[in-house]
């Protein structure tokens, strides 16, 4: 059974949460995992992890029945940084500094067993009321956030009224994936801000051209002639027919040899025509119409996905997976 706050989880305002979520019942693991697993699917690793982030402490405070949360990192023994704030914690910002020492938080921070860590103050009599940072804090659960680059986190859910059942082990468990989730997030965005700066430096270094420059290196052959209505029959072909030079010259009413011997008078060669046209559609087809390497592989009519890859970084130094992946964040 999940934790309550008394007379206090019924009155909470509603988090920012997703509508689907909104109206879920957390009394059993099931809908937890759900829910959890939603939240880490849907949410924008790329851009912006404070928002993942709070999506996930809201959803803790919804399972827990806490008022708020905060993702904390530490900085030191005695010092936190305010992450992330979950609905309803507007006396703490992003950013912040908070003092750990003595503190409940420094509890979470000093776990060493890669679990959650979870406390409650069961009644008002028992043990007296305390405050963290002038905040009075009558109840709390929290987890260590363990990420794999080494950095130590901690997410905490507060309530300011008591909470009237003993936690379960399905809560810890909850605590535990939820923390997680926290960390998976933190890292892909790390992981994504470390490769923007890779990319970076390698537009400085010049290892790397910019898409203008690629898509002026692309930009189909001005040709006349018969190179001209070569151009031509294999663009009208391209995703339709195979580009091989025996089906061109057949489309062109011309011999193979005839062809070939046409294209060497103006010093042209038919695979360098091919390439640039398939280079042209290449670029259009990864950055701006998001089609799968394997469907531009067919379309440009490589025999196989590996053909296809080895031209593409022929032409650019680069796999097309690459490409893709440092243009859609630029373009």
């Amino acid at each position: 059974m999940k934790l309550h706050a008394h007379s206090h989880a019924a009155s909470l305002p509603a988090t920012n949460i997703q509508p689907d979520l909104a109206d879920m019942s957390f009394s059993d693991s099931e809908s937890r995992l759900k829910a959890l697993f939603k939240v880490l699917v849907r949410s924008n690793y790329g851009d912006d992890r404070v928002s993942g982030v709070s999506h996930y402490l809201n959803l803790g405070c919804a399972m827990f029945g806490m008022e708020y949360g905060l993702l904390l990192r530490q900085l030191s023994t005695q010092v936190a940084e305010v992450v992330a704030v979950g609905d309803h914690g507007e006396s703490f910002f992003v950013g912040q500094h908070l003092t750990t020492e003595r503190t409940f938080a420094q509890e979470i921070f000093e776990t060493s067993a890669p679990q959650a860590s979870a406390k409650a103050i069961p009644s008002p009599t028992s043990v007296p009321a305390c405050t963290f940072h002038g905040h009075i804090v009558n109840s709390f659960v929290g987890a260590p956030v363990n990420t794999i680059k080494g950095e130590t986190l901690a997410v905490i859910f507060f309530a300011p009224s008591y909470l009237t059942e003993e936690i379960k082990p399905s809560d810890i468990e909850s605590l535990e994936l939820l923390a997680e989730g926290v960390a998976c997030m933190n890292d892909r965005h790390k992981s994504q801000a470390q490769r923007k700066m890779t990319d970076q430096a390698m537009f400085a270094l010049g290892s790397v051209k910019t898409l203008d420059e690629y898509l002026e290196q692309a930009r189909l052959p001005e040709v006349y002639g018969i190179p001209s209505r070569v151009v031509e029959v294999l663009r009208k072909r391209i995703g339709q027919s195979p580009l091989g030079i025996g089906n061109v010259a057949e489309e062109l009413n011309l011999s193979k040899r005839t062809l070939q011997r046409r294209l060497q008078q103006q010093d042209i060669s038919f695979a360098d025509l091919r390439d640039q046209v398939r280079f042209h559609y290449a670029v259009d087809y990864l950055v701006k119409q998001h089609m799968s390497i394997d469907s531009i592989s067919v379309s440009l009519d490589f025999s196989d996905r590996t053909s296809f890859t080895n031209a593409f970084k022929r032409w650019t130094g680069l796999s097309p997976s690459t490409f893709r992946k440092l243009f859609r964040d630029y373009v």
